[in-house]
């Protein structure tokens, strides 16, 4: 059992395309969380997959010993809009998201709870701080991908002190949570960055953290589409702060 003054914790894991790793992934992912949390509830999200993802997610919530939502969507609308309406659904008083294929193991989560129990209210894992431990190196053009983003996520809105958005890993304390996520405008990969800059805006302590990288051979990410997907969801961003959408008291 993590040592720990939080008791209760919601998991919430996007998949898209995941039938190869939803049912063994979010099992181990389960097994681990009954060791260690007395109160969990995990929240799989299909966003519209075209092949057996709901299927798969189908036979985990048919296990009546396991504290798993399922959700599925008709159409696919992106990771953003999926972990929204997972965290929008959630109970408990911690909300974290990972990604279906594990890219950064479980087993990191209890470094994040600590934080969240010295005062942070947003943990996030980080490719660009020192003591990360990458297992399988990343994709060539995801790592282009990655370096150009960050660069312009820093210009554009104007977010320099956070090193990295866009790893797929992020605790969140309830409060913080329920403030941000109801007024993302971003479905698709650049979600991150929307939701650190509304936790930033708003007066929330993040924490960064080193982790281990296992980077899956396979993506989702298309190279071109989701590149310029990317770009303009930065400029949508700044544009809505400038016109006053998010209404965030100064």
């Amino acid at each position: 059992m993590i040592s720990q003054k939080i008791k209760s914790i919601s998991v919430i894991i996007p998949c898209y395309n995941e039938e190869k790793n939803a049912y063994r992934n979010i099992v181990y992912i389960r097994n681990f969380l009954e060791k260690n949390f007395p109160d969990y509830e995990i929240i799989a999200i299909d966003d519209g997959s075209t092949d057996n993802t709901r299927g798969e997610l189908t036979r985990l919530s048919k296990n009546p010993d396991a504290s798993i939502k399922i959700i599925s969507k008709p159409s696919n609308e992106g990771k953003g809009a999926a972990v929204t309406k997972g965290v929008l659904a959630s109970q408990k008083e911690i909300i974290m998201f990972l990604d279906a294929d594990l890219a950064i193991p479980i087993e990191e989560l209890p470094k994040f709870v600590t934080e969240i129990n010295r005062g942070n209210d947003v943990v996030i894992a980080s490719r660009f701080i020192a003591k990360i431990k990458v297992l399988k190196p990343i994709l060539w053009y995801r790592s282009l991908m990655e370096k150009i983003f960050r660069i312009l996520r820093m210009i554009i809105i104007n977010n320099y002190e956070i090193r990295d958005t866009q790893c797929g890993f992020k605790v969140f304390r309830r409060e913080a949570a329920l403030r941000i996520f109801p007024l993302l405008t971003v479905k698709r990969f650049s979600f991150d960055a929307e939701a650190i800059f509304l936790a930033k805006k708003m007066g929330f302590a993040i924490k960064e953290l080193p982790v281990t990288l296992q980077n899956p051979r396979e993506s989702h990410i298309r190279i071109f589409a989701d590149s310029w997907n990317m770009f303009w969801d930065l400029f949508k961003i700044r544009l809505n702060e400038k016109r006053g959408k998010y209404n965030i008291p100064e």
